[in-house]
Order: C-alpha cells, then structure tokens, then sequence
C-alpha cells in the first residue's frame, strides 16, 4: 500500500464538491482501478463516510457534513504517515498538499482543543470540555440527537435527549440551545454541567424563532453590584488592561492612560485589578481603592517574615 496515495485519494474526495469515479482517480494517482477499489473500501473501513453515487456521473464521495477529525490517526500513525510522505520518491503536487493537510492535524499532539467552522475558530487548553464541545459541534451540523446526563445548577441529576441547534459563549461559558425531548420544549444546557454524552440517531430538525441568550442567568453578573470604575494606568500595565476591558475602554491622558467600564463589584474586581500590579491606581470608587489598600496590606502581613 502507498500511504501518499491513500492520503491522496482522502484529499481529493474531501475537495470535491461531485462524486469522483474510479477512472479519475486512477489517472490522477497512476494506479489501477482496482487498487483504486481497494483503497476506497480501506478509508470506509476506517471510518470515512463514503457514498456511493450509481449513473452517468457516478463515483464516490464524502458526505457533505463529514470533517476529518485530528484524532483520526493516533500519535504513532501519524508519525508514521508524515515519514512516509515526506521520504517518498513521488514528491509531486498532490504529495505535498496531502503532507501540508496532514501538518495541520497536529493540533490531536498537545493539549489544545480547537473548535473550528468556516467562520470560527476558538481555540483552548480544557481537553475534557473541548471533547465535549467538538462532539456537540460536529452532532449540530450532522443534526445528531445527543443523550445527555445532566447535572443541574441547584445538584438535581436528569437523563435528557436533545437536539442540539447552535453553540452560545456567554460570560466565558458555553452553552447549547437544544430541543429537550424531555420537557418538550427549548432549552439552554451548560456544556460544563453535561456529564456524559452519547450521540444518537439523525433528527429532521424544528423550525424555532430565533436565539435570545440575554435569558441565560450567568454566575458571572447573576445578583452582582455594577459599579463604574475609573482607573489610571501606566504602561507596564497598559497592555493588560486592554485585554481585559477592551481597547476602547482605555484611552491617553499626559503621560498615563485612563480607563473607565462598568463592572460587578466583588472580590473577582479586587484580584483582577491586583493582577495589574504596580502599573494601575484606583480612582473611584473609593470604596475599591480602600478594599485593594487592604487586600495587599493582607499580603504584606502573611507573607512578612520575622
């Protein structure tokens, strides 16, 4: 078997937008139809949807919602692989595109979870949550029902079957707007609360109104003070405070800068603002500027050594 090859044939079925027939791929790859055949049957026996279209434009193809997933080829095989392409005699066009898609895989090798889409692309280091959002994703766009195990906010446990619609972050949580079959109704799930996920058999799909995830109750605001802060920043601090209000948040003035936002007032404010360090100064409110005077004269105390 010529593992360029196999790769080759993968790459041109995920390209194409029609079916490809076995006399195309056997000219484009120099082989004959019948290992064409037979690399056809080894990508459907390791997992690929392939279809099989009959008629006068025949051929194969992948179904359309399909997307090769970076944990296809364990750590070893795509050692493997990516050795055998790059060692191979055959270093023509369609060699090097495989090994570049293939390059691009490596994200399955450390601890990143990436959840992309044509317009998407969010990037983070939580496995079992980026497991969980991956699978989520991929059941949206195949419409795939999910089993879930579900452990509510207030510790009640339920088993739900949901169709899933569309993916929501919200004050850094993701949540699912689904269909529960259980309460018969739509409903948002927490995608850190989901214990345990099965994917089940296609759903034909509800029409619904829209989604309005302003009725999401967060940890994050949910009961929380709002106060408007106003601080001097200097530029040890300057890039910092960007990321976190937003550059429109912090503008020039003389020498320093000055960034004002409206934030909920608890002990989350007081550590972000003592994680600028020495570059920030509290201007109002007051109440604030006393209660970081007080968290670091807390520090100082703790960590004095006599």
């Amino acid at each position: 078997m010529q593992i360029p090859v196999l790769v080759g044939i993968l790459s041109t079925l995920l390209a194409s937008d029609e079916p490809v027939n076995a006399e195309t791929l056997s000219k484009k790859f120099e082989i004959s139809t019948r290992s064409v055949y037979r690399y056809i049957g080894m990508l459907s026996e390791g997992g690929v949807p392939i279809e099989s279209c009959i008629g006068r434009h025949g051929g194969w193809r992948i179904v359309e919602t399909y997307k090769l997933k970076a944990t296809y080829f364990s750590k070893e095989e795509y050692e493997r692989l990516m050795f055998s392409l790059q060692s191979s005699s055959l270093q023509d066009d369609v060699t090097r595109q495989a090994t570049q898609k293939l390059q691009g895989l490596n994200r399955t090798h450390n601890n990143a979870t990436v959840l992309k889409s044509d317009r998407l692309i969010v990037d983070g280091s939580d496995s079992v949550l980026g497991e969980l959002i991956t699978t989520v994703t991929e059941c949206i766009s195949q419409k795939k029902l999910c089993t879930i195990e579900y452990h509510a906010k207030d510790g009640a446990d339920s088993v739900r079957v949901i169709e899933p619609y569309c993916l929501i972050l919200k004050d850094g949580a993701w949540y699912v707007y689904s269909f529960c079959r259980l309460r018969k109704a739509f409903r948002y799930f927490k995608v850190s609360r989901i214990v345990k996920l099965e994917v089940g058999e296609r759903f034909s799909g509800r029409s619904y109104d829209g989604v309005d995830s302003s009725v999401i109750k967060t940890d994050v605001l949910k009961g929380k003070e709002m106060c408007e802060v106003l601080l001097t920043v200097e530029n040890s601090a300057l890039s910092a405070c960007e990321e976190w209000l937003g550059i429109k948040s912090v503008v020039k003035m003389g020498e320093n800068y000055l960034a004002k936002a409206v934030l909920p007032y608890d002990e989350l404010l007081i550590n972000r603002i003592l994680s600028l360090g020495n570059g920030v100064r509290v201007e109002k409110p007051q109440r604030l500027r006393r209660a970081v005077i007080e968290r670091c004269e807390e520090i100082m105390r703790y960590n004095y050594d006599e």
